[in-house]
């Protein structure tokens, strides 16, 4: 919030010296200092709000890029509540799982830790798999939207819209494409025998060659 107010006043005020300078600049001849001090302030002002501006675009640009490496592709969350599920999980305790996965997912929903673990522990083809399937399909992970996609469509009859991360729709159009058939031996024709080798008369051999069987083409 302090950063959007920043981001307000700091282009505001660039704009307004600028203007000032620019326009004052052509009707006031004799203050040469005063307008050159007008647009060292929008200078300053300007730089100051371009610091605040520069995460929004640098994240607009690089945002396709490495928002699979950044957003969601593998949770860090660490919370003692995540802890304590996991915990539960390895006890073979996945009803405790699924409830804390729950009530973790409705405090931070913006991490996807908890709903994917929620969605492998839940009862396959319960409510809580549809829920936690429906907020893993949210988040960036190819892997985890794909499993998510296979949760609602096979055992909840369900297809989620498009989304938004153009990779997650390639790799499930690749997903989803039937294999090719298997190719087909073709068979062989039988080949023809093989021709006998005739003894060339032109050719003169040693003496004795004719009576060598192992002279014989």
């Amino acid at each position: 919030m302090i950063l959007l107010i920043l981001r307000v006043v700091l282009t505001g005020a660039f704009f307004y010296f600028l203007r000032l300078a620019a326009s004052e600049s052509s009707a006031n001849l004799e203050q040469d200092v005063v307008n050159a001090g007008r647009f060292a302030l929008a200078i300053s002002f300007g730089i100051a709000a371009g610091l605040t501006w520069a995460p929004v675009f640098g994240e607009t640009i690089a945002g396709p890029v490495t928002g699979l490496m950044t957003d969601g592709s593998v949770s860090e969350d660490n919370s003692w509540v995540i802890r304590l599920a996991k915990r539960f999980e390895s006890q073979g305790r996945h009803g405790w799982t699924v409830l804390l996965c729950f009530l973790e997912g409705v405090r931070r929903p913006n991490l996807p830790a908890a709903f994917v673990l929620g969605m492998h522990n839940a009862r396959p083809g319960s409510w809580f798999e549809k829920v936690f399937a429906r907020e893993v399909w949210k988040f960036n992970s190819v892997v985890n939207a794909l499993e998510a996609h296979e949760v609602l469509a096979l055992r909840h009859d369900e297809r989620p819209s498009l989304h938004p991360v153009p990779e997650v729709n390639l790799a499930l159009l690749a997903s989803l494409r039937e294999p090719p058939p298997e190719p087909q031996i073709v068979p062989l024709p039988p080949s023809e025998p093989r021709p006998t080798l005739k003894r060339n008369h032109r050719i003169r051999l040693f003496a004795g060659a004719e009576s060598n069987p192992e002279a014989e083409p």
